[in-house]
């Protein structure tokens, strides 16, 4: 073999031995950064009158019977996008939705450090749904920008609590 295709082999072995680790260090650190998957929760109110606690079920991404797209400028759910093992989940916007570690929330995420006990909360007001930082250490995000006080939330409107993404469809 001439040196020109013994030199072209080298380049390529030394190619394959770099996308190799950088292939492993990807897997390292997507295990590393990650938390363990808990389930995402949600709590239920107990009827007035019926003297029971409050009960906490999982709450899942179901296919047929996700509550409809918002129409006519109004966002009506809120679907995460990130992370992975919680994409997907889909939430309706009713009267008060909170979200925070605490399982008093409607949306309860516990291992997620950066969300704080009782982090943001999304309420109609005037049949506009809004969206409110509750006085976090860490902030939420509306479409990247830090927020202050309460905003409007639009379909198509991201938002961000730790590394929770959510969008208002």
């Amino acid at each position: 073999m001439s040196d020109q295709v013994l030199n072209i082999l080298k380049l390529s072995l030394l190619g394959l031995v770099y996308i190799f680790f950088a292939r492993v260090l990807w897997a390292v650190w997507s295990e590393v950064k990650s938390p363990r998957a808990r389930p995402l929760t949600r709590t239920q109110q107990p009827q007035p009158g019926s003297g029971t606690a409050p009960q906490t079920r999982p709450v899942a991404a179901p296919k047929a019977g996700k509550p409809p797209k918002g129409s006519g400028g109004r966002a009506a759910r809120l679907v995460v996008l990130e992370p992975k093992h919680r994409r997907g989940t889909t939430v309706a916007i009713t009267d008060e939705i909170t979200l925070g570690r605490d399982d008093s929330c409607t949306i309860s995420i516990q291992d997620d450090s950066f969300i704080s006990t009782h982090h943001m909360r999304v309420y109609d007001y005037d049949g506009q749904p809004m969206v409110e930082d509750l006085g976090s250490t860490n902030g939420t995000y509306h479409n990247g920008n830090r927020l202050l006080g309460s905003r409007l939330l639009q379909p198509g409107d991201r938002i961000q609590v730790g590394s929770t993404v959510i969008e208002a469809q």
